[in-house]
């Protein structure tokens, strides 16, 4: 998402919280929007509704994109269990955030899409 097009900007988020020792470096750091940051708080992960599993959210340091998640045009396509609990917890599927992605693809701004015409 290019940064000019997010409403409420980017924040550094912290991909292992402090509440959960999560230290302040370089090493622990990832820029997020606002509203994924607001979405994910403090959690290091989420329960898989399917199994019941606890099961670690996508950290941006360790893991690949692509390994855990597909563009499919505007939505986030889940890969793994890992990218299954990241999509819903941060809510990258909600109607207004794949008109959004929609949208960006169409000026040629978001990578899941050629612009057109």
């Amino acid at each position: 998402m290019p940064a000019w097009a997010l409403l409420a900007g980017c924040e550094v988020d912290h991909v292992i919280s402090r509440k959960h020792g999560g230290i302040t470096d370089p090493s622990n750091l990832a820029l997020s929007c606002a509203r994924c940051n607001r979405a994910k708080g403090t959690d290091v992960g989420s329960v898989l509704p399917t199994s019941g599993t606890f099961t670690r959210l996508f950290n941006p340091r360790i893991d690949r994109w692509d390994e855990h998640f597909a563009l499919d045009e505007a939505r986030i396509t889940a890969l793994t269990e890992v990218g299954r609990v990241t999509v819903n917890l941060l809510h990258l599927n909600d109607d207004e955030r794949v008109l959004e992605r929609r949208f960006l693809g169409r000026i040629g701004e978001y990578p899941g899409r050629r612009p057109s015409g």
